[in-house]
């Protein structure tokens, strides 16, 4: 089976893949990335450095095998686990937060020992100050890179449906830089999800939510 993993750099994807034709045949904007055959260094420094210029779309590195494709990526960057919510209420309004000029959906990191599903209810209710949350079925994993303390990480966020209730009110962690937490309806989404991230979009894509 075809191995195909995306990982979001700076809003910009870096596929790791066994087979580039298969992959862009399914995704035909992958047409437009570079493509590199062969886990090696080089080929993912070239690839990072083509993604970090602007106007570029994205990068794509093929290799036979996935662990080699995985043990590379381990080198430069060291993998979290987090959970995430798309939350939506009674007249299916979805709940959204923003921060840090974004908006965004409310996730965190796992602690230690915790399981993912639970890391996802925890950081949801954390993150908007809701208690009355409902797990649902698991939407997806995304990935994403970034650099905290000198330190450059790799996050897996584990996505689930949840539901929430009108009778309670968003509150936005405000240690978290989080400025505004609240439902968001069918009307507000799409100048919303315009200002979100495209794996946020992606997700709330493939749990149903339509703009």
């Amino acid at each position: 089976m075809d191995f195909a993993q995306k990982i979001y750099i700076n809003n910009k994807p870096l596929i790791l893949t066994t087979d580039t034709k298969a992959y862009t045949a399914k995704h035909p904007i992958a047409s437009g990335y570079i493509s590199f055959t062969g886990a090696f260094p080089r080929n993912f420094r070239l690839a990072l450095q083509h993604i970090s210029k602007r106007g570029t779309l994205g990068a794509i590195i093929e290799d036979f095998s996935p662990e080699n494709l995985q043990e590379e990526l381990y080198e430069l960057y060291k993998p979290i686990d987090a959970g995430g919510g798309v939350v939506t209420n009674e007249k299916d309004e979805v709940l959204m937060i923003y921060r840090r000029g974004k908006w965004d959906l409310p996730k965190g990191k796992c602690d230690d020992g915790e399981d993912i599903d639970e890391c996802a209810l925890r950081e949801v209710s954390e993150e908007t100050g809701l208690n009355k949350l409902k797990l649902g079925d698991k939407i997806c994993d995304t990935y994403h890179v970034y650099s905290q303390k000198g330190e450059n990480l790799l996050k897996r966020t584990a996505w689930y449906k949840m539901k929430g209730t009108l009778k309670e009110e968003p509150i936005p962690q405000a240690e978290e830089n989080i400025l505004e937490a609240r439902w968001v309806s069918d009307e507000e989404l799409p100048s919303v999800v315009y200002k979100s991230y495209e794996a946020i979009r992606e997700v709330m894509q493939m749990a149903g939510v339509k703009w």
